[in-house]
């Protein structure tokens, strides 16, 4: 609306900066045309510097309408595009060298406030002989393929990690936030490390840029205010390469865990399919071709067990390639995201790995698609099901169904009819030859997997310490031996939302 309406619930008038307010950096309402200029360079200012995040600027309806003469000067890029990192304490830089130098079981805790020094990380990682685990945000910031890499932690992360975590003397959380779902129950996590606080031989040190998120879960240690990048250099000036068994000793233990608590499933009867060995035979298709290493390569996805199962069983070498809604779980985001990824990045392979569900939200997008001519590999993990809630639904609520059955399009037709290739895939025989021919096609290609549902493990469940985890050998107590037959195990509480 314009500026002489606004405050009189005119048509389609709302409160945008109000509404927006909670999940931005800086809110600005333009009421003033010369303001413009100002208040755009303000808001990328304010979103790069710092922790990055997203800005909002409101443009009633004359404020656009406007016509101006702008200046050149205007539209330079300034010198300094954002505020420069903040000063780190060395006394707490050296605090923390120490710690690490004490430690015999230190473990990397990473976030995507180390994305951007992936190099950083990885020196730190390979003299001090540190295993690395990371979020879901920052994986393939440290290339899963290294022997250290223990790859996602967390409520649907590898059991090796949540082990390895429990265990540690030594947590050295970079540019992560210990959000709720990498630490289980808060009051029983890292309890190793903890003790070793008391003792003066290891403890918690968290780096961030960030301070806001400093004790905000988990009491540091030692808080180091500062970019990620900047910190870990620091400390890798300070940090000995350890001579002695305790820390050989250690990665061994985690390569044991490793081995013995791998990412698997239950295959389906009668050559069927399930969505962890699609995402699993997509994985090797990737690597053989050196598509990984190669190339830029894009992996989006909706929310659900697709997108835990693409965390899981695809091996991340690169920051930033795996584009995702964390926190805010945002059901129908994978479409959009794949057509802003593949546009951003023209000569990148841009995959969508998207349930039924997501797609279902958002898949008026495929005409965007076909308009651009995008080479965007659409891939739907189709069980017609919500399948993650309907989990939810017969573990906490005895197998009370309620809205989890999809009632689904013919997808591959929907795409055909939007002028895009589509295939469909049903059985193991047939897997190989799909996800080379989708993977590999010019133009943009959707595929239809027809999945049998399945429930994602491990599992940490609300209430429980992060190493108290449901494993894939008590998928038949917790899952039952038909979708009839609930589970012996029983859950109480709060379901995960």
């Amino acid at each position: 609306v314009p500026t002489g309406a606004m405050g009189t619930d005119a048509f389609q008038e709302c409160p945008a900066t109000e509404i927006t307010r909670p999940c931005s950096k800086w809110n600005y309402v333009c009421l003033d045309f010369n303001q413009l200029p100002w208040a755009i360079n303000e808001a990328f200012r304010i979103a790069r510097s710092g922790r990055p995040g997203p800005c909002h600027i409101d443009l009633p309806k004359d404020i656009v309408s406007m016509i101006a003469k702008v200046p050149e000067s205007v539209f330079s890029r300034a010198a300094v595009s954002s505020d420069a990192p903040p000063m780190m304490d060395m006394g707490n830089i050296q605090k923390a060298a120490d710690i690490i130098n004490k430690s015999a079981r230190p473990i990397l805790y990473v976030g995507q406030g180390a994305n951007h020094c992936p190099e950083a990380v990885t020196a730190l990682a390979h003299k001090a002989q540190i295993p690395v685990t990371t979020t879901v945000h920052a994986m393939g910031t440290f290339d899963e393929r290294d022997p250290l890499s223990l790859h996602m932690l967390g409520m649907h992360g590898s059991a090796y990690a949540n082990f390895a975590i429990q265990n540690s003397d030594c947590i050295i959380a970079v540019g992560s936030r210990f959000d709720d779902r990498t630490t289980g129950i808060a009051t029983k996590y890292a309890p190793k490390a903890k003790a070793a606080e008391k003792d003066g031989t290891g403890g918690i040190i968290h780096i961030n840029i960030d301070k806001t998120c400093f004790g905000k879960v988990v009491d540091p240690t030692v808080a180091v205010w500062g970019d990620s990048e900047h910190a870990l250099q620091a400390l890798d000036g300070l940090v000995r390469t350890p001579q002695d068994k305790a820390r050989s000793d250690w990665v061994e233990q985690c390569a044991t865990w490793k081995k013995d608590y791998a990412f698997g499933y239950v295959k389906a009867p009668g050559g069927l399919i399930k969505t962890q060995q699609v995402i699993e035979a997509m994985n090797a298709c990737l690597h053989a071709k050196g598509f990984m290493d190669d190339r830029d390569v894009f992996i989006c996805t909706g929310v659900g067990n697709h997108q835990m199962m693409s965390a899981q069983f695809v091996r991340w070498t690169k920051p930033r390639s795996m584009i995702t809604s964390g926190s805010l779980g945002v059901m129908g985001a994978g479409l959009p995201f794949a057509i802003g990824t593949q546009v951003a990045n023209p000569n990148s392979l841009t995959i969508l790995v998207d349930g039924d569900g997501s797609f279902n939200m958002t898949n008026m997008d495929l005409s965007t698609i076909k308009r651009y001519n995008l080479p965007v590999k659409i891939a739907i993990m189709n069980d017609s099901r919500q399948q993650m809630v309907w989990i939810w639904q017969r573990l906490f609520f005895d197998g009370r169904y309620l809205s989890v059955d999809n009632v689904n399009p013919d997808f591959v037709m929907l795409a055909k009819s939007h002028g895009i290739e589509a295939a469909c895939c049903m059985t193991e025989e047939d897997l190989p030859g799909a996800i080379e021919r989708w993977l590999t096609s010019e133009g943009p290609m959707l595929m239809d997997f027809r999945v049998v549902p399945d429930i994602c493990l491990p599992m940490v469940a609300p209430g429980k310490a992060l190493d108290e985890m449901i494993l894939l050998e008590d998928r038949e107590a917790v899952f039952g031996t038909s979708e009839e037959e609930l589970g012996g195990m029983k859950f109480e509480g709060l379901a995960p939302s």
